[in-house]
C-alpha cells in the first residue's frame, strides 16, 4: 500500500481552471434545444415547426428527415437496429422525452423558447407500462420488425440439479422483491461543444467511452474514421451514464456544424438528464435451500428488467445480474433465468455495478430470511458459507474464473469495527423495554468482477519539447483521480519524479483506442498499460540515446534527473527535451476480470410510529487486491456506499398509469444530502491478484453494490421481531409504517 502526496487533477478543479463540458464555449458559437416528446408511445403525425424558425434569434429546426442520421445497433452485433435509439425520433416515439426535433439558436434561453412553439401532432397508441403488459400474450409490439417485446433471455444453466436439492432441503426461503429505476444524476448532465476544423470535425464531449463515442458518432454521419475526433474534458460525474446516455445527440450536432460551419453547443438540462439517464428495474425473484447445519445448497432466481423503449446497454444488466449469482458464496447447485423486456419507459443503461448491484441485492435479502428460518444470526450463516482461500479459482455460473478474495476476513473485521455483539445486545434490550426506537442491524457480503477483459487497454507515450513524458492510457477523467494513478505508476517505473509524467486527456485524433472509464477498470487495466507503455518507452529512448551517444543500449541508463547518459558517465547525459517527438505505445490484456470482495454493515433506527429512518452507522470492509492509494480508494467506497444508501432510503423513478414520468426535476426525485448519511467508515484487506503486475482489483463500484441490501436488511432486521420479513427499496417511511401495520393484521410480508 502507498499513499501519494499531491493529486495533479486538484488545482484545476479547485480553482475553477478545469473547463467542463458546459463551460466550453467558442467565437460564434450556437446553441441546441431539443423538442422531446410529451407522449410515451405515439405515431408522429406531423410537426409543425413554422412558428418557431419565425422566432429572432433562431437559426434553424431540423428533424430526422433533414439529417441523414444513420440509427446504429446500441450494441454492435446484439442489439438490431430496429430496437436501437435512434439520434432524433424517425416516424414514431417510444417514451416521454424522446428527442423528436432539434433547434438552433444564437442563446439557450431562444432556443428553449422555440423548442416550446414546435408543434407536435402525435397519434397516441396503448402504451406498454411495466413488465407484465409488456409480457402479456395480447400486447402490442413496440418494434413490430423485432418481432418481441423480448429483448434478451439468459437460460437457467442446470435446472435439472437444483431441483432435486430444493426439494430435499432441509429449509427453504423464497423472496421476491422490485429493485427499483434509478437516474444516475451526476452533477453535470451531457455537455459539450462541438467545432468545425479544417479536415474534421472535433467533438468535445463529457463520454465515459470516448473509443466507442467516436465509433458510433463516425457510423451515425457515415463519415470516414479519421474525419471525426472525440477529446473528452473534465467530467462532472459519471458513474455509467455517460456510457451511453444521448451522446447520439452529438451526432445531430456534428451533422449541423458541417452544414452552419458553426460551433454548437449542447448542454442538457436537469430534466433532460432525468429523463434520459436511467438504469436498474429489475422483478426479481430467489429461492435458497440449506441442510439443517446451515450449509446452502441450492440456489434458484429469475430476474426480468424492464430495459424502456430501446434496447441499449441495459438490456445486458440480467445477463450480468446471472453471472454473479452466487456472489461470495459457496453454492454449487445454481439456476439463473433472466430476461429484458421493452416498455414505454426511458432506456435503461449501465449505472455503478450495472446487474452485479442487482445480484448482490437479491441474495443478501434472501441470506437473511434464510437465517431467521434457520434460527441462525445472520452473520453465522453467512460465516459458514463464505468461500475460503481453498475455493479458488472458482468457476462463476456465467462462466468466469474468480480469482481469491479474503471474503471471510472482511465479515469479520467488519463484525469486529461495527462492535456487533454489542449491538445485539442493545438491540434485545430496546424491545424489551418497550422503545419506539428500533435497532436494526444489517450484513451485506458482496463479490464483484472488474476490470472487463474485453477489449485489452492500450496506452501511448511520447516525450514533449518541454521535456515530460505524455502518457495516454485511454482514461477518461470522471473524478476518479486517474490522473494522479497513471503519473505516479509511471514515474515509478521509469524512476522519474512524477511532475515530468503528463496524463493525457483522451483524444481519439490523436489516439485513437482511448477507451475511456468503466467497469471498475481504470486502476487494474490502465494503471498496467501504463507502467507497460512506459517500460516500452525507457526502451525506445535508450535505443535513440545510444545512437547520439555511440554506445551499446545496454549502457545507456534513464537517471532521475530526467536525462539519458552511459551508465558510469556522469558526465555524458541528453536530457529529455532533446529526445522530444519520441514515441511508444504498449497494450495491456488481463484476461479475466478481478473478482473484488467485502462485507457492509449497517446499523439503522426505525421509529416504529412514523416509519423514519436514521442511519446511525455504516462500515464497509474492501479487499480490493493491493491497494494502491488508500486516500482515493476510501473516497470511491465512500462515494458508491451513499449512491446505494440513496437506492436503499430515497431514490427511484416512478411513472403512472400512462408511463408519464413523475419524478422529473430534484423536488420530485430525491437524491441524499450530506446530512442525511453518515460518514462511511472504510476499512481495507489486501488479497493481491495475479492478473495484472499491480496486483489490484476495482473499488470503484463496490460500495453502491454492497451498501443498498446492507441497509435494506438493517430496516428490516428491526422490524422482524413484529413479523415483518421484506419492505422493497426503497425503504421509504410510508413503505415501513405501512409495512408495520399490516403485520399487525397477521401479513407480515408487504412490498
Amino acid at each position: 500500500m502507498s499513499t501519494w502526496e499531491g493529486r495533479v487533477e486538484d488545482f484545476d478543479l479547485l480553482t475553477g481552471l478545469a473547463r467542463f463540458g458546459g463551460d466550453l464555449n467558442a467565437e460564434g458559437a450556437l446553441w441546441l434545444g431539443f423538442v422531446r416528446s410529451t407522449v410515451a408511445r405515439a405515431a408522429i403525425v406531423t410537426i409543425d415547426r413554422s412558428a418557431a424558425a419565425a422566432l429572432d434569434g433562431v437559426v434553424g429546426v431540423f428533424t430526422a428527415d433533414d439529417l441523414e442520421l444513420i440509427t446504429q445497433p446500441s450494441v454492435e452485433g446484439i442489439t438490431p437496429t430496429e430496437i436501437s435509439r435512434p439520434p432524433l425520433a424517425q416516424g414514431s416515439v417510444a417514451y416521454v422525452g424522446e428527442a423528436v426535433a432539434v433547434v438552433v439558436a444564437v442563446s439557450e434561453a431562444i432556443a428553449t423558447d422555440a423548442c416550446e412553439m414546435v408543434e407536435v401532432d402525435y397519434e397516441p397508441l396503448h402504451p406498454l407500462t411495466d413488465l407484465a403488459s409488456a409480457t402479456d400474450e395480447e400486447a402490442p409490439l413496440l418494434h413490430p420488425r423485432h418481432g418481441s417485446n423480448i429483448v434478451l433471455t439468459v437460460p437457467p444453466g442446470n435446472p435439472a440439479s437444483v431441483r432435486p436439492a430444493l426439494d430435499q432441503a432441509d429449509a427453504t426461503v423464497t423472496v421476491s422483491q422490485h429493485y427499483p429505476r434509478v437516474a444516475c444524476s451526476p452533477i453535470e448532465g451531457i455537455a459539450g461543444l462541438v467545432a468545425p476544423n479544417e479536415d474534421r470535425v472535433v467533438i468535445h464531449v463529457n463520454s465515459q467511452m470516448p473509443a466507442l463515442t467516436h465509433d458510433e458518432l463516425t457510423s451515425i454521419l457515415a463519415l470516414p474514421d479519421d474525419q471525426v475526433s472525440v477529446v473528452v474534458p473534465p467530467i462532472g460525474g459519471g458513474f455509467g451514464g455517460k456510457c451511453w446516455g444521448e451522446n447520439g445527440l452529438f451526432a445531430v450536432a456534428a451533422r449541423l456544424c458541417q452544414g452552419l460551419n458553426r460551433p454548437l453547443r449542447l448542454v442538457q438540462t436537469r430534466t433532460e438528464n432525468l429523463l434520459s439517464m436511467q438504469a436498474r428495474d429489475q422483478d426479481q425473484s430467489i429461492t435458497l435451500a440449506a441442510d439443517q447445519n446451515g450449509t446452502v445448497t441450492a440456489l434458484e432466481a429469475e430476474v426480468n428488467a424492464d430495459v424502456g423503449g430501446y434496447a441499449g446497454m441495459g438490456a445486458f444488466e440480467p445477463l450480468q445480474t446471472q453471472r454473479l449469482l452466487p456472489g461470495p458464496y459457496r453454492i454449487d447447485q445454481v439456476a439463473v433465468t433472466a430476461s429484458a423486456v421493452m416498455t414505454n419507459t426511458v432506456p435503461t443503461g449501465p449505472y455503478r455495478g450495472p446487474g452485479r448491484a442487482e445480484a448482490i441485492g437479491l441474495l443478501e435479502r434472501a441470506m437473511d430470511n434464510l437465517a431467521r428460518a434457520l434460527d441462525l444470526d445472520p452473520a453465522e450463516l453467512r460465516r459458514r458459507n463464505l468461500l475460503r482461500p481453498e475455493d479458488f479459482p472458482r468457476q462463476t455460473p456465467g462462466e468466469l474464473t474468480m480469482d481469491e478474495a479474503d471474503h471471510l476476513g472482511a465479515l469479520e473485521q467488519a463484525l469486529a469495527k461495527i462492535g456487533y455483539p454489542k449491538l445485539r445486545e442493545e438491540q434485545a434490550a430496546r424491545r424489551v423495554s418497550g422503545d419506539h426506537r428500533l435497532l436494526g442491524i444489517g450484513l451485506s457480503c458482496w463479490a464483484d468482477f472488474t476490470g472487463r477483459h474485453e477489449p485489452c487497454q492500450p496506452a501511448s507515450a511520447r516525450v514533449t519539447g518541454d521535456g515530460r513524458i505524455e502518457i495516454d492510457a485511454g482514461i477518461a477523467p470522471i473524478g476518479q483521480g486517474m490522473q494522479t494513478v497513471v503519473a505516479h505508476l509511471a514515474a515509478n517505473a521509469l524512476g522519474l519524479d512524477p511532475a515530468l509524467i503528463v496524463a493525457a486527456a483522451p483524444d481519439t485524433g490523436r489516439f485513437r483506442s482511448a477507451l475511456g472509464s468503466f467497469g471498475s477498470r481504470s486502476a487494474s487495466l490502465a494503471g498496467s498499460s501504463a507502467v507497460e507503455v512506459a517500460n516500452r518507452l525507457r526502451e525506445v529512448l535508450k535505443e535513440r540515446a545510444a545512437e547520439l551517444l555511440e554506445a551499446a543500449v545496454s549502457d545507456i541508463e534513464l537517471r532521475s534527473d530526467a536525462t539519458l547518459g552511459v551508465r558510469g558517465s556522469p558526465s555524458t547525459g541528453i536530457p529529455l527535451g532533446d529526445l522530444a517527438g519520441t514515441e511508444a505505445a504498449a497494450a495491456f490484456d488481463q484476461g479475466q476480470p478481478t473478482f473484488p470482495g467485502g462485507t457492509h454493515v449497517a446499523v439503522v433506527e426505525v421509529d416504529s410510529e412514523t416509519g423514519a429512518v436514521d442511519l446511525l452507522r455504516h462500515v464497509a470492509v474492501t479487499d480490493c487486491g493491493r491497494l494502491l492509494n488508500e486516500v482515493m480508494a476510501s473516497g470511491q467506497v465512500q462515494g458508491g456506499a451513499v449512491q446505494g444508501i440513496a437506492v436503499a432510503l430515497f431514490e427511484e423513478m416512478r411513472y403512472d398509469a400512462d408511463a408519464n414520468p413523475l419524478t422529473v426535476t430534484l423536488a420530485d426525485y430525491l437524491v441524499p444530502a450530506a446530512s442525511d448519511v453518515p460518514e462511511v467508515e472504510t476499512h481495507f484487506i489486501e488479497t493481491p491478484t495475479d492478473r495484472n503486475p499491480l496486483g489490484a482489483k476495482g473499488v470503484a463500484e463496490s460500495g453502491a453494490i454492497a451498501a443498498p441490501p446492507a441497509v435494506q436488511n438493517a430496516i428490516v432486521d428491526a422490524l422482524s421481531h413484529l413479523g415483518v420479513t421484506h419492505i422493497d427499496m426503497p425503504c421509504t417511511p410510508g413503505r415501513i409504517w405501512h409495512a408495520i401495520r399490516v403485520s399487525d393484521q397477521g401479513d407480515p410480508t408487504t412490498r
